[in-house]
């Protein structure tokens, strides 16, 4: 239950950073930040660079996020959710039991759908 709310807890501040680290700009250049998203993700996936992987999908749910593309942003919401589990995997070697997820219960976990639009499944 406590890392359930402590990783709900850092993907919330996680989420916040990586909106107020990203500039808004027009629909242009968030199609060309998106492009070179999508181009990176296979580089990070083969370097098995789990968190960079995390955080560019982040940014990705971002920019399809302020795109309007809400199933986009939702999707890609999803992978850095999964990403980040698998970081922390690689880097602890521990397993979570119960991993929450982008659809579970928790208030951390409402607040990232909200911020994105995303409807529970």
């Amino acid at each position: 239950m406590f890392r359930s709310a402590k990783f709900s807890t850092v993907l919330g501040v996680a989420l916040i950073l990586g909106h107020a680290s990203i500039a808004t700009g027009d629909a242009g250049s968030d199609r060309k930040v998106a492009t070179q998203l999508h181009r990176s993700l296979p580089d990070l996936v083969v370097s098995e660079d789990y968190r960079g992987l995390s955080q560019a999908t982040m940014r990705l749910a971002g920019t399809h996020n302020r795109l309007g593309e809400t199933p986009e942003a939702c999707k890609a919401l999803s992978q850095s959710l999964e990403s980040y589990r698998m970081a922390l995997v690689k880097e602890t070697g521990v397993m979570e039991g119960a991993a929450s997820n982008v659809n579970d219960d928790s208030d951390g976990m409402a607040e990232v759908r909200s911020r994105f639009g995303c409807a529970r499944i």
